[in-house]
């Protein structure tokens, strides 16, 4: 007998499955889903920005569904927005459980189970492509911040008190003269911006300063203003998550995908003639991109929090409808 890794959810007891803590504003589900399985990253300001392991219970919480899906190799697409290239050539890791308890609640002594999870984390860009400025600083800070304060020694003697970096770099988790440096010289490298005061975006706001960005679609979330903003929503029964990264700032915000061979890829043509990169991977997630002439748009769409503990289903047209009804002109 074989069982998806989500009918395991509340049998497995124990784990030593860590992932990354994050801080992404959005409603009380999504917040507390979040830390379970790692979406969009950010800056956790409780602790400075340095990203926090936690321990969780679920091993199926940093599940992706295994399920090998053809990877197209286009001049977009996942592969181009990788933080480490080298994470296209991950195998996919899978794991075998026999006397696994039965999907119907029984101790499962008589059964055997096979069942399979992707414990791995691949991160990728939501700033650009691997040709854009935006993309190389973000990739530059990320390998920065992975190699400082490992032990968390200078993070723990800052604890959660203001320093001196926070009005500049409140948007970077800044917590030393070190990663202010290295900020600055970014910046200068790459000829960005900062980001400046983060503030809230609830939907009326959002659509007010930027125009309705989404038809028959709830969301609410943050902006700068520069014109970066982020928010969750829901689409149908579809929860995701959307970005506007303004190109010429310096963002830091990635995305984990678990493993990019479990995805179909290919280009899609809105019905509004902007041509998409689309993702979809086996019952798990989803992601749109879009190249603008002023952003970068990223989707994630969290197809894994589904009712019951059971992934929504997803067919490529229904990614291409919710692409269609996302208005990347506003953007």
């Amino acid at each position: 007998m074989k069982l998806h890794i989500h009918d395991l959810m509340e049998n497995i007891e124990d784990s030593s499955v860590q992932i990354e803590e994050t801080d992404v504003v959005s409603s009380d589900r999504i917040k507390e889903l979040t830390k379970m399985k790692l979406n969009m990253t950010e800056t956790n300001t409780n602790h400075r920005g340095k990203k926090r392991a936690l321990t969780v219970g679920i091993a199926a919480a940093v599940v992706a569904a295994l399920g090998i899906a053809s990877y197209a190799a286009f001049s977009g697409g996942l592969g181009n927005v990788l933080l480490n290239p080298d994470d296209a050539d991950k195998p996919v890791q899978t794991t075998s459980a026999t006397q696994a308890p039965a999907p119907d609640g029984s101790d499962g002594s008589d059964e055997t189970a096979e069942y399979y999870f992707v414990n791995e984390f691949t991160m990728i860009s939501l700033q650009g492509y691997s040709d854009s400025p935006e993309y190389k600083a973000a990739q530059e800070w990320s390998a920065f911040e992975d190699n400082y304060d490992t032990d968390w020694k200078i993070l723990d003697q800052v604890g959660n008190k203001p320093t001196q970096w926070d009005d500049k770099y409140g948007a970077y988790g800044v917590y030393s003269q070190e990663m202010a440096d290295k900020i600055d010289e970014i910046v200068s490298k790459y000829s960005l911006t900062l980001h400046g005061a983060c503030l809230d975006g609830p939907q009326e706001k959002i659509d007010t300063k930027f125009g309705k960005i989404m038809d028959d679609a709830n969301y609410a979330g943050y902006y700068y203003e520069d014109g970066t903003f982020s928010v969750d929503g829901d689409f149908g029964k579809y929860d995701f998550q959307l970005r506007r990264t303004t190109k010429g700032v310096l963002d830091t915000v990635t995305l984990n995908i678990g493993n990019i061979n479990n995805f179909e890829q290919w280009e899609y043509t809105t019905a509004s003639g902007v041509t998409v990169s689309l993702a979809l991977s086996d019952g798990d997630q989803a992601i749109i991109l879009a190249d603008l002439d002023d952003s970068f748009v990223a989707v994630n769409v969290l197809l894994w929090m589904g009712e019951d503990d059971k992934p929504d289903t997803m067919t490529r047209a229904d990614l291409e409808n919710m692409a269609d009804h996302i208005h990347f002109e506003v953007m």
